[in-house]
């Protein structure tokens, strides 16, 4: 024992052993945003571990991957076992998983009752707006017709833009000769910018060709923005360097010249840091602003759009922050200015469908209004980004993660084909009060419409058409009321839902007082008269249906009676033929004087002993096999003993050898309740013995014997 308590215990230190190396080795991928790499393990360690840093790892992980369903399983498990000690944003990234999955009701009841817990009613309020704002743009349906670039494939295009005859885009590195190194967090190849004819974007990706080979590094090179001029670009690039502590190296921009037929002099932006990224540029359409994503220090949270100036002498002014109104503590990224002046952005802060959506902020005297929703189907759930306008402001390219597409991020073409116009929902009610006996209109009555607290919103006196009209809100209970001289009055309770500018029907009636009182006493004494009418008609009715069913059952009680005779009869007479048939066809059972008697060679006991001789259950087999074709058959096992040993003894003697064969034939498949088993003892010798010694052995033995009696036959 104590051997094997040393065995458990070590295999137990060495469980527990390879269980934290595989932690530490899941939160080291985790560390380094290799999140692909870090989901399994920490999915084969979730039988036996869930403390909160496991889970935030692996829901964060799940989000980072974009497999919004499972993340957002996983931060619903973080904050329902560990929400005291779950920060805000854990609450905000499973607001943005539900509302990636559909679940925005789900998702909007996360954040208000997070900041109703907190005390935080203004941000309550905020939530309530954003989803009454984002049921307003849902509200006006599909406002683009989109498309799945050809050119798209299982890894990410993105970043797409119209340049002169070409569609210049970033992608996942093709054809590479080398062994490609591939991007842990994502296990896709590194970026690069390529470049594809207009005319053959429908024969895919294979006439891509890489921008240049000098932007093309072997770090990652994603959005850009070209001058008109075509002579330079600036693009973004991962750095080498990663600060300490940071998953993932910082972000630059970059700038190239286009000089005798190549790109040349790649230079990093002054504004660049080590310490923070700067990315995702984008020029005004005079060239003059260079606009751009940074979480450098000072901005609101997270990633802010910025600008710059762009001097004739091809240095740069301050970065500027667009402001509060553009920018908020989540992500603004992915900046376009259209030839209007406008800013197109991607952002998770504004009121959106989840995760980035694209926004649209009209230019206004040289500065930014506040931002609209772009709406459907540009925006959805997931990941929608990298907006590019072309001339004629409204076609263009975007980017998007959403399931339905290739695989990873794809890009779009989109055309606009409904102006974006954003509405509070609102119903209307409608109707004619008329009068409910001559069915003409009321001119001259009050009409009241009431909300659901009895506020009064607005009141009417009918012209002669009598006909009114509400305005509403949707969501919303009401009650219309009606009133005139003359009239009881009426009202109707109505309640709006969610469809724009329906119009609900409020016409009501009202009645006549005089017509009510004239109509009471007609109806008083109709009533009298139809009551007695119907008294003397109850009466007869009761007599003949008496009658009638005291005659009605004597006959069925007869005709029940002839039946059930008839069917008994034919039932026994087929019980009857069906069990002579068995009779005649198995020569195993007889009939004997009275009795129906299953023959089988004899089956004896050994003297003083009931176990079941081997030639007794070859026998009592034949039996089984017999039983089991003939199912409604109830046999009695009858044994019986010699007369030797005492009356008692012998009863006693044969009930278990009754008991015996009773049990071999159960254990071979027939029911208890289809075998009787009956031990009689010596009471019913076949050779009589006055004593012991007047009978041979053999004729002992012919008393020992057993009976098959079939006792019932269904």
């Amino acid at each position: 024992m104590k051997k094997l308590l040393f065995i458990w215990f070590v295999l137990g230190l060495t469980v527990q052993t390879y269980a934290q190396q595989e932690l530490k080795r899941a939160d080291t991928y985790f560390e380094r945003a290799y999140y692909s790499d870090a989901i399994p393990l920490y999915e084969q360690l979730l039988p036996r571990n869930k403390n909160s840093k496991l889970i935030k790892n692996l829901a964060d992980s799940y989000y980072h991957t974009f497999d919004m369903k499972a993340a957002a399983r996983w931060y619903g498990y973080l904050i329902s076992n560990y929400g005291e000690n779950v920060d805000e944003s854990y609450h905000f990234k499973l607001n943005q998983s539900l509302k990636a999955i559909g679940e925005y009701e789900n998702a909007k009841k996360v954040l208000v009752d997070f900041y109703t817990e907190e005390g935080q009613d203004d941000k309550v309020s905020q939530i309530e707006n954003n989803f009454t704002y984002v049921e307003n743009v849902r509200a006006i349906g599909n406002r683009f017709e989109i498309k799945n670039l050809n050119l798209n494939t299982s890894t990410s295009e993105f970043g797409a833009a119209r340049i002169d005859s070409n569609l210049v885009y970033s992608a996942s590195r093709k054809n590479s000769s080398a062994l490609p190194k591939l991007y842990r967090w994502n296990n896709e190849n590194y970026l690069d910018i390529y470049s594809h004819p207009i005319e053959k974007i429908e024969q895919g990706d294979s006439l891509s060709s890489s921008i240049s080979s000098v932007i093309n590094s072997k770090m990652h090179e994603g959005t850009f923005a070209i001058s008109k001029d075509r002579k330079t670009i600036y693009f973004t690039r991962n750095s080498k360097k990663k600060t300490e502590g940071d998953k993932i190296s910082n972000l630059k921009i970059y700038r190239a010249e286009y000089v005798e037929d190549s790109w040349r002099n790649i230079t990093p932006l002054p504004f660049n840091s080590d310490d923070f990224s700067t990315e995702h540029p984008a020029l005004s359409p005079d060239g003059t602003k260079l606009y751009f994503s940074s979480d450098r220090e000072g901005g609101f949270g997270s990633f802010d759009l910025y600008f710059v100036t762009i001097q004739k002498d091809g240095f740069f002014g301050n970065p500027i922050n667009l402001g509060e109104d553009i920018n908020t503590d989540k992500k603004e990224q992915f900046p376009f200015i259209d030839n209007q002046g406008n800013l197109y952005f991607a952002s998770n802060g504004h009121p959106g469908f989840g995760l980035l959506d694209l926004f649209i902020s009209k230019e206004n005297n040289g500065s930014f209004e506040k931002p609209d929703n772009l709406g459907l189907p540009v925006n959805s759930g997931y990941d929608d980004f990298s907006l590019s306008m072309d001339n004629d402001s409204t076609t263009g390219y975007f980017s998007s993660n959403r399931p339905a597409g290739k695989g990873s991020d794809d890009i779009y073409s989109f055309s606009e084909t409904k102006p974006l116009l954003i509405e509070d929902c609102k119903q209307f009610i409608a109707g004619v009060l008329t009068d409910k006996t001559t069915k003409l209109p009321l001119a001259n009555a009050h009409i009241e419409l009431v909300d659901a607290d009895g506020n009064s919103i607005e009141k009417i006196i009918t012209t002669p058409d009598a006909s009114f009209k509400f305005q509403i809100e949707c969501s919303s209970q009401y009650r219309i009321m009606a009133n005139k001289e003359g009239y009881e009055d009426n009202s109707k309770i109505l309640i709006s839902d969610t469809e724009r500018n329906v119009v609900k029907d409020g016409s009501l009636t009202l009645y006549s007082i005089r017509e009510r009182e004239a109509k009471k006493a007609e109806a008083i004494l109709a009533k009298k008269e139809a009551e007695e009418k119907l008294a003397l008609a109850e009466i007869e009715r009761k007599k003949k249906q008496e009658k009638a069913a005291e005659l009605a059952q004597i006959e069925k009680e007869k005709q029940t009676a002839i039946k059930q005779k008839a069917t008994q009869e034919k039932e026994e007479r087929e019980r009857l033929k069906k069990i002579e048939t068995i009779i005649a066809k198995e020569d195993a059972i007889v009939r004997e004087n009275e009795r129906i008697v299953i023959q089988t060679e004899e089956i004896h006991f050994d003297y003083s002993l009931w176990y079941v001789r081997r030639e007794a259950r070859e026998r009592l087999a034949k039996v089984v096999a017999i039983m089991k074709n003939n199912p409604g058959m109830v046999i009695e096992i009858g044994t019986h003993t010699d007369i030797r040993g005492n009356s008692e003894y012998n009863r006693d003697l044969s009930q278990k050898r009754a008991d015996s064969a009773k049990e071999f034939m159960v254990k071979n498949g027939i029911a208890q309740n289809r075998i009787i088993a009956k031990g009689y003892g010596e009471s019913q010798p076949i050779v009589k013995c006055e004593t012991v010694e007047s009978c041979t052995e053999e004729d002992h033995e012919w008393n020992r014997r057993c009976e098959l009696v079939v006792v019932k036959w269904e």
